[in-house]
């Protein structure tokens, strides 16, 4: 009984963090469209952007405080941050006076969150990869556009995060191995980048190699968007053979969700 409530309230907290991810990202999309528009339209879309950011970390810092203390401290500070940046924007009157100082209180919430992960995960590449996002935006300044942007790119990224939350990719890789898929995708992989290397060389609407990497793509995923089709016989032909190994994928991809489901069902039974 206790892990079921623990699942529904880890489902809650995706739930919140979903719909709040949305809302700041909403809000930094609106901010971008509005830079270079009326500084009074910008300076309110500034308001309820840093209102935003500020509630959404205060709220997931209440939903994780028993879950890791790092990242409650991280979301308090960052919050704070956020806080004091509406407060100035509403103090002042002229944004573009006020925007610098702004700038840097964001780009401290961002060091925060830098820090917070080098602490949670201190590997190479982590640090590594830390150490460039805050070398980039120390060449490229504190300007707040400049931080929306990394917002944007941070909210997205928080966004598939919990879209693939509840996906076990350790599991499923462990299961796609134990079944011998992993050839069958390494073959489909094979396949589609072998074939966006010829189709340009026999279709006029396919020009280059990442047009026919699009191409394949929607082939092998059984998509199929209709924006591009081969249009002679040996582009026909190549296309179907992809089309062909794309279900064969689907299908063993399907009977791997089943077998798993399967296996879980009867451990829980």
């Amino acid at each position: 009984m206790s892990h079921l409530k623990h699942m529904k309230r880890d489902t809650l907290v995706n739930i919140i963090d979903g719909i709040l991810s949305l809302v700041v990202l909403a809000l930094s999309v609106d901010m971008f469209k509005a830079w270079n528009k009326q500084s009074d339209q910008l300076l309110q879309i500034s308001k309820l952007f840093f209102l935003s950011l500020s509630v959404y970390r205060f709220i997931r810092a209440f939903m994780i405080r028993k879950k890791s203390r790092i990242d409650f401290i991280r979301d308090i500070i960052a919050g704070c941050l956020m806080l004091a940046g509406m407060a100035l924007l509403i103090i002042s009157g002229d944004e573009l006076r006020i925007m610098p100082t702004v700038g840097v209180l964001f780009f401290l919430a961002i060091l925060t969150d830098r820090i917070a992960s080098v602490i949670k995960n201190h590997t190479l590449p982590n640090i590594l990869f830390n150490l460039a996002v805050v070398v980039a935006l120390l060449v490229l300044g504190h300007s707040v556009i400049v931080i929306v942007i990394v917002c944007i790119v941070n909210t997205l990224k928080e966004i598939i995060g919990i879209a693939y939350s509840q996906m076990k990719m350790d599991i499923f890789w462990k299961v796609v191995r134990k079944t011998n898929a992993a050839e069958i995708l390494f073959g489909m992989l094979l396949l589609t980048v072998a074939f966006s290397l010829v189709l340009p060389l026999l279709e006029d609407d396919i020009p280059d190699f990442t047009s026919a990497l699009w191409y394949s793509f929607a082939i092998i995923s059984t998509i199929g968007f209709g924006d591009v089709a081969a249009v002679s016989v040996m582009g026909r032909i190549l296309s179907a053979i992809l089309g062909i190994c794309g279900l064969v994928v689907v299908s063993v991809v399907m009977s791997i969700v089943v077998n798993f489901y399967n296996e879980t069902k009867n451990l829980e039974d």
